[in-house]
């Protein structure tokens, strides 16, 4: 959720492309089924152009998922991000997409196509987009255009991924399920193939980011003031702006409020500021690793406030800071106390990848959005971009976080709940019917 201006756009030399799918078309890889439930894995050589000009060799890693399943794949594609600032956010999600692929082609035996009258096997084609904005573009199109994908999914940032709309989605009508990737800009402006399973948690009432956390300090009523410190871009913005307005009517004074320069890492003069007013919280909008690295180096100038606030953690933010990521709260969108429909499952997909609830913040996004893709496909009967959209904008299910209704605009109703890291682990204080531990503060 960088501004394109913040981050590189050095193309790397070589890009890693995953392709997790199940009965790969014949012919295009040259390598032999290995029977029911196995995989193989292949690999080719091709070039693409990035950036206009700017030609790259890529390697192309297809995994080939072999189920019970007929006829013609459904196709879903995406970035992740293997290399650059959203790598410790996204990486995860290739061992992840691996093992629902696993479960949706195996144990489910594919997605129901009525036009077909069959179950089709499902085919994830990934790329690494390396946190680049012209690269994600040229890739999204690649995948819109060359690769004829049914369903596209947003890489991480809304930076990117509110480029990506008018210039793949829109252009090429392919539907587009916004993951972590959502701004306000996005849905006022009329656009017909962008949805989204997030509330609009740029509002400052139940639907914000931070409600559910602010909503606790109102209960608690231990906190007077708060600092805001915040990165300036797209998304923390959004939630930076409505977690001001929800402090306030929380009761809460507002003390201190910078937004910096997006890519600040050296906060030292704002750490002295913070220990001159002494706030009770400090709020922090920047993206996990580098509130890590902001708490990190408060902490190595002698500063702690009574509670941080982060609006994201992520992978590697408990195990860098040891205790000193202890008490301090956020927001999510499911933790393992929520019982909903394929809680379950999700928790078992997630051990098989080998991610750790601690560290893997978002999962549960590319969960519901792979819920979202089997109801739409199902519902829509075809493998058709166009039925498949009308789906997804009429979607009404049930999700891992609770009831999922898709409103008018694109955007849905599935909001955060207030978590702390306690002892090292994930848990939720806020609301107090999904609560799993005691809120700790001073």
């Amino acid at each position: 959720m960088v501004r394109q201006a913040a981050v590189s756009n050095t193309v790397a030399a070589v890009l890693m492309v995953v392709l997790l799918a199940a009965g790969f078309a014949g012919g295009y890889f040259t390598a032999a089924f290995t029977g029911t439930g196995q995989t193989e894995i292949a690999t080719k050589t091709e070039y693409v152009t990035v950036g206009g000009t700017v030609t790259q060799r890529i390697t192309i890693t297809a995994t080939t998922t072999v189920g019970q399943t007929s006829g013609p794949p459904l196709k879903i594609g995406m970035t992740i991000s293997k290399d650059g600032l959203f790598a410790p956010l996204t990486s995860g999600y290739e061992s992840f997409n691996r093992e629902w692929l696993n479960w949706v082609n195996n144990v489910r035996k594919g997605v129901y196509v009525r036009d077909l009258g069959v179950r089709v096997p499902v085919e994830i084609i990934i790329y690494d987009d390396r946190s680049q904005p012209d690269l994600a573009i040229q890739l999204y199109t690649k995948l819109a255009t060359e690769d004829n994908v049914h369903i596209l999914v947003s890489p991480y940032s809304a930076d990117i991924g509110i480029q990506l709309i008018p210039t793949v989605a829109e252009k090429y009508r392919v539907p587009m399920i916004m993951a972590e990737a959502s701004t306000k800009d996005m849905w006022n402006k009329g656009y017909k193939y962008v949805v989204t399973s997030m509330v609009p948690y740029w509002e400052d009432n139940q639907n914000g980011w931070s409600a559910s956390y602010f909503d606790l300090q109102a209960n608690t009523k231990w906190a007077k003031t708060i600092a805001f410190v915040g990165w300036d871009i797209t998304w923390a913005i959004d939630t930076y702006n409505s977690g001001k307005s929800l402090a306030r009517k929380a009761g809460l004074e507002i003390v201190y409020d910078q937004l910096l320069t997006p890519g600040t890492t050296d906060f030292s003069g704002v750490i002295r500021e913070l220990r001159r007013i002494n706030p009770d919280i400090v709020y922090l909008a920047m993206f996990g690793p580098v509130n890590a690295l902001f708490i990190r180096q408060a902490a190595e100038a002698g500063y702690s406030p009574k509670e941080y606030h982060v609006i994201e953690y992520g992978a590697g933010f408990v195990k860098s800071l040891g205790q000193l990521s202890e008490r301090v709260t956020s927001e999510i969108f499911w933790t393992p106390s929520f019982k909903y429909y394929q809680s379950d499952l999700l928790v078992d997909l997630m051990n098989k990848a080998g991610l750790s609830w601690v560290d893997w913040q978002w999962t549960e996004l590319r969960m519901i959005i792979f819920q979202m893709i089997i109801s739409a496909v199902e519902e829509a009967g075809k493998l058709d971009r166009e039925a498949i959209n009308t789906a997804l904008h009429n979607l009404q299910i049930m999700t891992v976080s609770g009831p999922l209704i898709i409103g008018p605009q694109g955007y849905g109703n599935i909001g955060l709940v207030a978590i702390q890291i306690q002892n090292g682990r994930i848990q939720t204080v806020w609301p107090r019917n999904l609560a799993n531990a005691t809120y700790l503060h001073p």
